[in-house]
């Protein structure tokens, strides 16, 4: 049989589990003041039937005759109390009632003079019996008192415990439901929240208060939240971008190689230019596909470096000798300070050639006027890379989120300058994968310095 979906709740378990704590406590405290509150009493009443019945004997052993006699009697009428006086023989020579059985029974002969209690069986016998000696075994009184009182005593305060021990229940299952309700609406928020964001509603607002573990949590649910739309967002951006950007080279290529195919070019330096541009889009498609071959084996964690000692100064030459001809074509001074001797580093070759080629042609890519400056010189014992712009610089606000996947500054830009919002993700995890670090300043309008630093291997050029 499935189980009710209320009785599943944390809620309800915590009530329950708080509530059954409770109980069990509340039980084992009333049970401590039954008996505490019972032996008390029972005790106070042995301690007075007995104390009357010696004050008695005491008056009677001093002046035992009829007179004092008859004013024994009549001070335990009319009270909770009975007495019987009997001579030295047992036999009653006096009785404040009639005595009935139950008083009869306990008439024997004490076996010390002092004054003792002969029976305190309350809940089977129908008195507590104390006997006290009168003088030289002239007599004894008896004091009597009524079990019955004390039962309903003990039944009246059973009861008073049961309806207090009702009423703290009733009160305490309010306060737990209260306080277990108040503990677990935001765990419900919390699920209630990731259930929306599973189903692709990322952005929540989880309605939590203070700096405990079940705050914390649902802060972090929050940042989550924030976290994977932003992703979502930086995905479709993505996604809108490489269609763009694919699309365009694609369009170019299809077009000239239609020409090409159905021999409209009128010339051989047309034919050629075409094919210029053919190849030009051609590698812009590959330089997308290639950023994203690297995106893929980042993310699966087959990312590798064959690392060599390389002279790195060689490596800027080769990207600059690629690139310099794009940054004339702009009107843009392209500068090469490169420090002599320059010890090697542990590279990948390969890899070196494609972060800096990324740096350098965006550097290119977002100047219009000044120039480009890539430099390189020893500093300690690490080798320091720099490649230096005028363009159109960074806002501060997204400086620290050039690095991420997908991330493209303004996307008014992105579309104007093109790129997927992968080629500094991929620079920089190649320069972290050699044990490098790559750090950034810009300023708006001023241009851009992205510095490289790697461990050099200590052995000069030769």
């Amino acid at each position: 049989m499935k189980m009710p979906s209320r009785l599943k709740s944390i809620s309800f378990k915590l009530g329950l589990l708080f509530s059954s704590i409770f109980i069990m406590l509340l039980i084992i405290m009333g049970l401590v003041l039954y008996g505490v509150f019972s032996n008390v009493l029972i005790d106070y009443i042995k301690q007075d039937v007995l104390a009357r019945g010696n004050n008695h004997a005491r008056v009677l052993g001093g002046n035992f005759n009829d007179s004092t006699i008859n004013h024994v009697v009549e001070m335990e009428k009319g009270v909770m109390t009975e007495v019987v006086i009997t001579d030295g023989g047992q036999k009653i020579i006096a009785a404040s009632k009639i005595p009935d059985e139950g008083m009869k029974s306990q008439l024997s002969k004490p076996q010390q003079k002092a004054g003792h209690i002969l029976d305190d069986d309350w809940r089977e016998h129908p008195y507590i019996v104390s006997v006290s000696a009168i003088g030289n075994d002239s007599g004894y009184v008896y004091m009597y008192y009524p079990s019955t009182i004390l039962r309903d005593i003990v039944f009246v305060m059973n009861v008073l415990i049961v309806v207090a021990s009702a009423g703290i229940i009733l009160l305490a299952f309010g306060l737990i439901a209260i306080l277990s309700r108040k503990l677990t609406n935001p765990l419900l928020a919390m699920k209630e929240a990731t259930s929306e964001i599973a189903l692709g509603k990322y952005r929540q607002e989880i309605p939590v208060r203070g700096e405990d573990e079940v705050a914390q949590l649902g802060r972090s649910i929050q940042e989550l939240g924030q976290q994977l739309q932003y992703f979502e967002d930086s995905r479709n951006e993505f996604l809108a971008a490489i269609s763009h950007e694919l699309r365009t080279p694609l369009t170019y290529i299809k077009g000239y190689s239609d020409i090409l195919n159905k021999g409209i070019a009128k010339s051989v330096e047309e034919q050629t230019e075409y094919l210029t541009i053919i190849n030009k889009e051609a590698q812009r498609i590959s330089y997308m596909v290639n950023d994203l071959f690297e995106m893929s084996k980042l993310q699966v964690g087959k990312f590798e470096l064959d690392k060599h000692p390389a002279n790195l100064n060689a490596i800027i030459e080769r990207v600059a000798l690629s690139l310099k001809p794009a940054a004339v074509k702009k009107g843009l001074d392209f500068v090469l300070d490169l420090e002599p001797d320059l010890p090697e580093a542990e590279v990948d070759g390969q890899r070196m050639e494609q972060v800096l080629y990324n740096l350098i042609e965006n550097a290119i890519k977002f100047s219009s006027n000044g120039g480009i400056t890539v430099g390189s010189k020893r500093k300690n014992d690490l080798i320091m890379i720099q490649i230096s712009d005028t363009g159109e610089g960074i806002p501060e606000s997204d400086l620290a989120r050039v690095w991420d996947r997908f991330y493209r500054i303004e996307r008014s830009r992105a579309r104007k300058s093109g790129g997927s919002g992968l080629g500094l993700y991929v620079v920089k995890q190649i320069i972290e994968a050699h044990g490098g670090d790559i750090q950034l300043q810009s300023k708006l309008n001023e241009g851009s310095t992205f510095t490289i630093y790697l461990q050099s291997s200590k052995r000069g050029i030769k």
